[in-house]
């Protein structure tokens, strides 16, 4: 048996925040068996010493945390590479180029405290491989694939996802995506032109498409989710009932009350169009499309409240990858978008901890005796200072029996 202590000042349990520390967490390999308020440590480690004949860990830490889950991101891409001729050269590359970007992408979350990751597909299915590679492996994240996405021929999304062409083809389609994917990922709208302030083009999928996709997803036992911007095509995705919807940008009360009502999920995805408005210089942007960014931020800041208060199921995630979103770095910049929009910690950092994992079907990582223990350590509480959440000092989760500490 391995028994490790915790003593910390404070822990955000993936609900709650309990503060007044000191409290003793006191894992038995490596599932939580006790959380004590007051420093018993020594006690505790004496006892298993004399009644059982071996040594306890004490680690001592100022915050711990549940581990975060990123819920939409594309491990096969470079967040952090903004020269677009390069970005543009990558999507040719081979698939060992790909596969060794997926790991170093794994790697760079793990290393920000994340240890759970949705990615929400490419066309090369890098990210099924990836998710096999590292399946039971300490020192990475579990890894959740949607493997290849679905688009209509001919539309948006040619790098993530295969093409359907009609009613028809729907079912065969979701046939070939479902056997390697924990998630079927569709692509209902296109983009949004930052200079206009507009969508792209109509819908993808009609209404009644978008059910027969649903329909035959959860036929496979398969949770959707949906890439969906604009009032059009937010209609159609609350009408079909997709499971979660990202981005979501341009969104409105009647569509917030819907998802509240059959309680689809939004990753809202802050990150790109933030970084965009943040750095114009790289785009090329001028004062007229900044200030376009700018409102559709500040439309997507008072939604993402709006959505808290009526109850909608919010979930974190960055969409890292994408141009300026580095994995990992940039889910910690959701959090902070999330509570730039006015949305209250506790339920801020439960929609990259404990959200997810309830509504994926995930085990707990919640700080609670019975659950493994997944949890990152901080050098301070978030509640006193967000940016204690851009440096995480030790994962610790579960691999086989033991915690193992990275």
């Amino acid at each position: 048996m391995s028994v490790d202590i915790w003593v910390v000042n404070g822990y955000f349990d993936g609900q709650r925040f309990s503060e007044r520390g000191p409290h003793t967490i006191v894992a038995e390999d490596g599932r939580i068996a006790s959380i004590e308020q007051g420093d018993f440590a020594g006690a505790i480690k004496n006892h298993y010493r004399a009644l059982r004949g071996f040594d306890a860990t004490v680690v001592r830490v100022p915050f711990l945390m549940p581990g975060l889950a990123e819920a939409h991101a594309h491990l096969f891409l470079d967040g952090a590479e903004l020269d677009p001729k390069k970005r543009m050269e990558y999507l040719k590359a081979d698939q060992d180029t790909m596969l060794d970007v997926a790991r170093r992408s794994v790697q760079d979350s793990y290393s920000h405290g994340v240890t759970l990751i949705r990615d929400a597909g490419d066309i090369h299915g890098i990210n099924t491989q990836v998710k096999e590679e590292f399946r039971g492996r300490s020192e990475c994240p579990v890894i959740r694939a949607a493997g290849r996405g679905l688009r209509k021929v001919k539309r948006y999304g040619s790098f993530l996802a295969i093409e359907a062409a009609d009613t028809q083809s729907i079912a065969g389609c979701i046939e070939k995506i479902a056997p390697y994917a924990d998630d079927i990922k569709v692509l209902l709208t296109g983009i949004i032109d930052f200079k206009t302030g507009q969508m792209v083009g109509s819908p993808q999928f009609t209404a009644e498409e978008s059910r027969l996709i649903v329909s035959y997803a959860r036929s496979y036992g398969k949770k959707t989710l949906t890439h969906c911007s604009g009032l059009d095509g937010l209609r159609i995705a609350v009408e079909a009932g997709f499971d979660s919807i990202e981005h979501g940008f341009f969104m409105d009360r009647s569509i917030l009350c819907q998802m509240t009502n059959f309680q689809i999920a939004w990753v809202p995805t802050f990150s790109p169009v933030a970084f965009q408005r943040d750095r114009p210089e790289l785009a090329g942007w001028d004062r007229d499309t900044v200030g376009r960014l700018d409102e559709i931020l500040d439309n997507h800041y008072a939604h993402l409240l709006m959505a808290h208060q009526l109850g909608v199921p919010i979930v974190a995630g960055s969409d890292a990858g994408s141009y300026g979103v580095p994995h990992g770095a940039g889910l910690v910049e959701e959090l902070v978008h999330a509570d730039r929009a006015g949305v209250p910690l506790e339920a801020n950092l439960a929609s990259a901890t404990s959200v997810p994992r309830r509504l994926w079907g995930c085990p707990s990582a919640d700080i609670r005796a019975g659950n493994t223990v997944d949890m990152i350590a901080l050098p301070g509480s978030p509640f006193e200072l967000l940016d204690n959440l851009r440096h995480v000092i030790s994962v610790y989760r579960t691999v086989g029996r033991d915690a193992v500490a990275a």
